[in-house]
């Protein structure tokens, strides 16, 4: 008797708990009924209790069609009747726990929204996510886009990304085996979810992408291609965001500049996320190597350190042609690669290897390399983010000319295609020799010779003396003719005696 007392007693206990439960659900339940019929999310009016939901809101339930006009972060969200949801330009809605849109119309993200979804429930959920494409320009050539859906985008009229005339669009497909590109019109291919191609089209158009959406909070790894018979573009994958929100990169990698086609390179420290349906360009260091996609949330890097170099046209300030950056992280070194040939380029170099990105943790001295295919003026700019540099200086090895770039961040300059790529050199240290006295600096030294400024005429040198630091003359020149080899020394500072019609001068210089 007892026994079945207590039974009874604890099935009551557990029905008032339900019902209690059941009332808290139902009441913290918030339910869009889009009651002024301007159908925005931020109307109170639209909302049956007349006030928005929250991440705190146990569920919320769309009677009506809705047009999120904020950003908005709920934890549940389920359609009750046929509705469209669409997720305004720019906008962007969390939901932390799942979405059930099986009686749901459609659910769109205009272009640069955003959903940020959980993977533990994810319903096979159906998006469209649209991408603007502006007309291609001489300004605007180049779009590098990437699909944010999981099944494969068959191209076409109906989704914008094929027109009724061939000669209005071009998409391309990187073959990394062969470093070539493959045209759609020739070779008919897939849009591949985590992959990126490059798309022009005459007109300004919308690209629709339909299918279904990943969950946002867990990593998801792209597979690269790896070819050591090309060279310095063995590992270049052109990968993309494939997610419906912001993405974060597992490492370095290239951004694509689509008003002037080249790649500016991104250090993983520099907490620039990837955009919805927009490609990168990645290094792949081996075969069988991955990069991975997060959403920001814990994996999302805070530091910024680093120096920002870039090249531009002297009366274009605004036009920037190239890039390379200084890294403070470990690990950050980034192949140069070169994508426009005529293009200038500024790069490093580093057991043999051209770097976009070199990473540093205490240096004295870097040579900072400067080659152009075109003659013309051009200007280096420098900017150093969130580091705290007591001195930086640039030597121009061929002018002499020495910048305090700490007040002076821009340097402008002739170039020419048969200037010697070694030109610059960084110094981050006062104390450093070959700096002592800058009216003495007259040569510089870049892979096995060293080169005399072109502001000395050749024909005015007497000689030339390489001595170590003990005095001993390890070279001796009369026939200087702008450059004098140095094979067979062993690396180390020495001093250059330069004897001219004009005088003697010396100089301290680092061979390695």
């Amino acid at each position: 008797m007892k026994k079945s007392s207590f039974t009874t007693f604890n099935r009551v206990v557990i029905l008032a708990a339900f019902l209690c439960s059941t009332m808290v659900f139902a009441q913290a339940q918030d339910i869009f009924d889009g009651t002024t019929g301007n159908q925005l999310w931020s109307d109170p009016a639209n909302w049956r209790d007349g006030h928005l939901p929250t991440e705190q809101s146990l569920g919320v339930i769309i009677r009506s069609n809705v047009i999120v006009d904020m950003d908005a972060a709920i934890f549940d969200l389920s359609d009750a009747v046929s509705c469209n949801l669409t997720i305004q330009e720019g906008k962007k809605l969390t939901v932390s726990n799942g979405i059930w849109w099986d009686k749901g119309g459609d659910f769109v993200l205009e272009d640069g929204a955003q959903l940020v979804r959980s993977d533990w429930n994810l319903n096979g959920l159906q998006v469209l996510v649209l991408k603007k494409i502006q007309a291609q320009t001489d300004e605007h050539p180049w779009n590098l886009i990437a699909s944010p859906v999981m099944e494969d985008i068959i191209p076409s009229i109906e989704n914008g990304i094929l027109t009724d005339h061939e000669s209005e669009y071009a998409l391309y497909s990187y073959d990394a085996s062969h470093h070539e590109w493959v045209s759609y019109k020739e070779t008919p291919f897939a849009l591949a979810n985590g992959y990126g191609y490059l798309y022009a089209n005459a007109l300004d158009t919308v690209l629709q992408f339909r299918g279904t959406a990943r969950g946002s909070n867990s990593v998801t790894e792209v597979g690269l291609a790896f070819y050591p018979d090309n060279g310095n573009m063995a590992g270049c994958n052109f990968v993309g965001n494939p997610l419906t929100c912001n993405a974060v990169v597992s490492r370095s990698y290239y951004v694509f500049d689509e008003g002037s086609n080249y790649i500016k390179p991104v250090t993983y420290s520099s907490n620039r996320p990837v955009a919805p349906c927009t490609g990168i360009v990645v290094e792949a260091k081996e075969e069988n190597d991955t990069v991975s996609f997060y959403y920001g949330g814990p994996y999302l890097q805070t530091n910024a350190d680093y120096l920002e170099i870039s090249a531009a046209k002297s009366n274009s300030q605004n036009t920037i042609l190239d890039m390379a950056l200084i890294s403070f992280n470990s690990d950050d070194d980034l192949i140069k690669y070169v994508l426009v040939e005529d293009a200038p380029r500024v790069y490093f170099t580093k057991d043999d290897c051209d770097l976009s990105i070199i990473s540093l943790d205490s240096v004295d001295m870097l040579p900072l390399k400067f080659k152009v295919e075109v003659s013309g003026s051009y200007m280096l700019h420098f900017d150093p983010k969130e580091i705290n540099l007591n001195y930086l200086h640039l030597i121009d090895n061929m002018t002499g000319a020495n910048v305090d770039l700490l007040t002076t961040p821009n340097y402008t300059f002739d170039a020419n295609p048969n200037d010697y790529p070694s030109r610059f050199r960084l110094i981050f240290d006062p104390h450093y020799a070959v700096e002592e006295f800058e009216d003495a600096t007259f040569a510089y030294y870049g892979d096995g010779k060293l080169f005399i400024n072109n502001n000395i005429e050749t024909q005015n040198i007497v000689s030339l003396q390489v001595c170590d630091l003990i005095g001993r003359v390890i070279i001796s020149a009369g026939d200087v003719s702008g450059s004098v080899t140095t094979n067979g020394m062993a690396p180390g500072v020495y001093v250059l005696r330069l004897v001219t019609r004009e005088g003697v001068r010396t100089q301290k210089v680092v061979i390695n």
